[in-house]
């Protein structure tokens, strides 16, 4: 049935596809938006100097993460054909944006709610944001 479908069908499906995917990607960067703009409210002058060291890891985990999920972005969508396009496409985009939001809220959460540091989180959300917005899907 669906190599029955005329090549403009599988456009149409291909855009509403890319549309969704990028509603999905929108609701994530609302998501750690919110995330960061709660922790800096909350966030007072505490410094656990005990899990200082914690800063740095996540915000280190948060660029592997990120990093990580353009090049799992690139391989899922290599050998892309008619037969597995909706689920490969879909997952190609979907997978890579859960790796930026772990690695983005596992960085802001730690740097905001454990120690204190304004810096790391903002650097960590920065770098999620452009990582998911680098994996937005596009006419290409």
């Amino acid at each position: 049935m669906e190599n029955n479908k005329s090549p403009l069908v599988k456009e149409v499906d291909m855009v509403f596809m890319a549309r969704r995917i990028r509603i999905l990607g929108i609701a994530i960067l609302l998501g750690i938006a919110l995330v960061y703009g709660f922790g800096l409210s909350v966030a007072g002058n505490y410094k656990n100097e005990e899990l200082a060291v914690f800063n740095l890891v996540s915000f280190i985990f948060c660029t592997a993460l990120c990093l990580a999920s353009f090049y799992v972005k690139k391989l899922m969508l290599k050998n892309l054909d008619g037969k597995n396009f909706v689920n490969r496409y879909f997952n190609g985009h979907v997978i890579p944006f859960a790796m930026c939001d772990l690695g983005g809220l596992f960085c802001i959460a730690t740097n905001l709610f454990v120690n204190s540091n304004v810096i790391y989180a903002s650097a960590g959300f920065l770098l999620s944001v452009v990582f998911i917005i680098l994996n937005f899907p596009r006419k290409s």
